[in-house]
């Protein structure tokens, strides 16, 4: 493997067999140059361009931004994996420092860019949160530069869904905004304040959650496959209030998504839903 250009001590792009390679690695670029072999023992992290158009964006991005950018977003990605559980798409490497890059410069011209989904983000996706925490203190730490706490919810939306890239965050924002809207909706037809902390509460956060995401994968999707029509009248005879506002929920995210949502999940909200209600009536 051979270097083919040297954005810094830590970050290079390297030649494997006739294929562009970026790699990261502390010190990698050391009193290196051109054609120099790269020395294999000190790679952390290799990113294969996927195809000709990631190679064409990165070479861009390193042309515009700090190398030192690349390398933080780098670790945040890796730092994600690792706390995750699973692989990203490399292309979220280039959306990451970007993205981190534009934060900074934001930040130092003291603007201020508001997230308005900030508390969702916060409490429909805690662990995703808690890596944009982590991202805040570590671009802290290496910059100098503190990023409000807005920033920790931006850098969260990017690793929310496994599919990585505009579409895939553009999925979550959408996700996000429908979670926030069908609480107001609870809220409202509730008529009285919920305790957040409460764990009925906090397990309906986490089934919308997932209710939505199984909604916008279709591949996934059963439709009404193996409904359980006695379960089904069950809990609408036991459980009418909760079944009512179910509907009223299913029928704005049906509206929003243009999707038909399927029995079974008006089953499995509607015990949430009651469960919510009971304890807020018990308060």
């Amino acid at each position: 493997m051979l270097i083919k250009k040297i954005f810094n001590n830590n970050v290079l792009l390297a030649e494997d067999k006739q294929q562009d390679i970026v790699v990261i690695g502390r010190g990698i670029g050391f009193q290196k140059k051109r054609g120099d072999a790269v020395e294999e023992a000190l790679i952390d992290t290799r990113y294969l361009p996927q195809d000709e158009h990631w190679g064409r964006t990165f070479n861009d991005l390193a042309s515009e931004i700090s190398p030192l950018v690349i390398e933080m977003a780098s670790n945040i990605l890796r730092h994600a994996e690792a706390q995750l559980h699973t692989t990203f798409n490399t292309y979220l490497l280039v959306s990451l420092a970007d993205h981190i890059s534009y934060a900074i410069e934001k930040a130092k011209q003291q603007i201020v860019v508001h997230n308005n989904l900030l508390w969702e983000t916060r409490h429909y996706y805690p662990m995703e949160y808690q890596i944009g925490e982590w991202a805040v203190a570590a671009i802290l730490e290496q910059t100098g530069v503190a990023l409000p706490d807005d920033e920790a919810g931006f850098i969260a939306l990017k690793f929310v869904d496994k599919q990585n890239g505009y579409l895939a965050n553009e999925r979550a924002s959408q996700i996000t905004t429908l979670i926030s809207d069908a609480l107001t909706i609870i809220r409202y037809a509730v008529g009285q304040t919920i305790d957040e902390n409460d764990i009925n509460y906090q397990r309906l956060l986490v089934h919308l959650r997932f209710f939505l995401d199984r909604l916008y994968d279709e591949e996934n999707r059963t439709g009404n496959v193996n409904i359980d029509a006695v379960m089904l009248q069950h809990v609408q005879r036991s459980y009418p209030n909760a079944y009512d506002l179910a509907d009223k929920v299913i029928a704005y995210i049906e509206d929003k998504t243009h999707k038909q949502v399927a029995e079974n999940e008006r089953i499995y909200l509607t015990v949430h839903l009651n469960r919510v209600l009971q304890s807020t009536l018990a308060q």
